[in-house]
């Protein structure tokens, strides 16, 4: 099958269409995700008597059936997405009052700086270890430090249009464990080396190191600091876990492992921050 006139069922099965249909025999209110572990998460929290979540699939639908719901005059709506580190959900944002990002890069980063991040490390590092390094403010402090040359890397490779492939990169095998530093130039080298399109490790070091500036850093309207993807964070953790300020194997504290226990842990989080009760109050279920 083919041709100009040729028109796939994925195009005919618009969200905000299923949306609209839906609510015609559903009176919950709607609140459109990018996946799955979005919805259990704000289930969890949020339960599913008053409100029926939608799986986009990716944040551009996502962001697609907001935009036509809004142009139809529907207001039963909240859509959640990841802010990441390009400036398309804060233009959608100022169209769209139906668009409630999480707080920083993503859903892992908003509860990897709030009180979950916390008790994560409490939990999982040893008490031992994190008194002998000053207690885990300290431990937070060095972590934030190590994971700012990231944030600053994914927002030049935006802002410059690279396509750098960052997932291709073991970000926890460019960690000096003993010492917590991140081996600037080892990373950017694995990095360059993976991407087509990259200007060459040395231009990369310069971003990494501050030698180069990006035109205009990635921030969190809402205040989040400081900003960067959640599951870079949460590798630079599970590092620090494994000897720093814990004593844990590594396949016991993979960053797919800790995203799982930041979330299992944040839906109690999420119903009572300020971010959720403004959640709530755009579909009109503020208590």
């Amino acid at each position: 099958m083919g041709g100009a006139g040729y028109t796939s069922l994925r195009q005919l099965d618009r969200l905000s269409d299923r949306i609209r249909l839906h609510k015609q025999v559903d009176s919950r209110q709607v609140a459109i995700v990018e996946g799955a572990t979005d919805e259990r998460i704000l289930a969890r929290a949020f339960g599913k008597e008053k409100i029926v979540y939608f799986q986009a699939g990716t944040r551009s639908l996502a962001l697609d059936a907001a935009k036509q719901l809004v142009g139809w005059g529907k207001d039963y709506f909240v859509c959640i997405v990841d802010r990441d580190f390009d400036d398309e959900v804060g233009r959608e944002k100022e169209e769209n009052p139906h668009l409630h990002p999480y707080e920083n890069a993503d859903l892992e980063a908003m509860l990897a700086v709030s009180r979950v991040g916390v008790d994560l490390i409490a939990e999982l590092g040893s008490e031992g270890k994190i008194a002998a390094r000053g207690g885990i403010p300290e431990i937070i402090a060095k972590l934030y430090e190590m994971v700012q040359p990231i944030a600053t890397l994914r927002r030049a490779n935006m802002e410059n249009g690279w396509g750098l492939a960052f997932d291709k990169v073991d970000l926890v095998a460019k960690i000096d464990k003993k010492n917590m530093l991140l081996k600037v130039q080892s990373y950017c080298a694995a990095l360059s080396d993976a991407s087509e399109g990259s200007p060459g490790q040395a231009v990369l070091i310069e971003y990494a190191n501050g030698a180069r500036t990006v035109s205009a850093p990635s921030s969190c309207p809402r205040g989040s600091t400081p900003f960067f993807r959640g599951r870079d964070f949460l590798a630079i953790l599970c590092a620090a876990l494994c000897g720093y300020c814990g004593s844990k194997r590594p396949q016991a504290v993979d960053p797919e492992s800790l995203a799982e226990s930041l979330r299992l842990a944040g839906a109690d989080y999420l119903r009572t921050s300020r971010w959720g009760k403004d959640l709530l109050s755009i579909i009109h279920l503020s208590e």
